[in-house]
């Protein structure tokens, strides 16, 4: 996946075949290599799978993984994608559900997005903390400052306990969640947020009930 927080003029060319790319869209880039033109602006960001990540790279917190976390389930085979070439959707355009209004999900074969965006202050009496059983979630601040609250529940072992965190998180940070940990994510300011939640493989729960906007795309969900 390519997101365009914004874009003048920007390119993208796979194979014979040239897509412009304005900002508020996101890319989902067939398989092969997809050559990017940034224009006279563009701030792009590009969501990969640790597998296909360019020989030699790493990621820069790959020593947190050294020892898997067994309450993170593996991976299942990436879908196959139905549509052919460069699919390009726009921010505007995405429908939230009936059911969840907070919710403008896309995926690709390997990676579901939620797109989260408001002007202000999110309303402190609506707040949806929650926890995940075996998924990581991986939540990017893209425009405006964000604090996460996080608490680990208490179990059996009392020394396992940990007080609740509430970290800040500027632009371009990265907060990765762990299964079982309770969180929720407020903006900080009266200004404009957006917030990238990220989960690798696709959310087979939203899948599901239909919560991501272009599951007819791919094929084996």
């Amino acid at each position: 996946m390519l997101i365009a927080a914004d874009s003048e003029g920007a390119m993208l060319r796979h194979g014979s075949s040239k897509v412009a790319m304005p900002g508020r869209t996101i890319a989902i880039l067939p398989a092969g290599e997809t050559v990017v033109d940034f224009g006279s602006k563009a701030t792009l960001i590009r969501l990969s799978r640790v597998g296909a990540l360019a020989d030699g790279m790493d990621s820069a917190n790959a020593a947190d993984y050294a020892s898997p976390d067994a309450a993170v389930a593996a991976p299942g085979k990436p879908s196959e994608a139905l549509v052919a070439g460069i699919r390009l959707h726009a921010i505007n355009a995405l429908k939230a559900p009936a059911d969840k209004p907070r919710l403008k999900m896309l995926r690709s074969a390997d990676i579901s997005i939620n797109w989260v965006e408001y002007h202000g202050l999110r309303d402190r009496t609506a707040l949806s903390p929650h926890d995940h059983a075996d998924f990581e979630q991986g939540s990017l601040a893209i425009r405006g400052d964000f604090l996460h609250h996080l608490r680990v529940p208490w179990g059996a072992d009392a020394t396992q306990w940990q007080d609740d965190r509430h970290v800040e998180a500027p632009p371009a940070s990265l907060m990765v969640i762990p299964p079982r940990v309770i969180h929720t994510t407020e903006g900080l300011g009266g200004g404009h947020h957006i917030l990238l939640d990220v989960f690798c493989p696709p959310r087979a729960d939203f899948l599901a009930k239909g919560w991501i906007a272009n599951d007819t795309e791919y094929a084996n969900t």
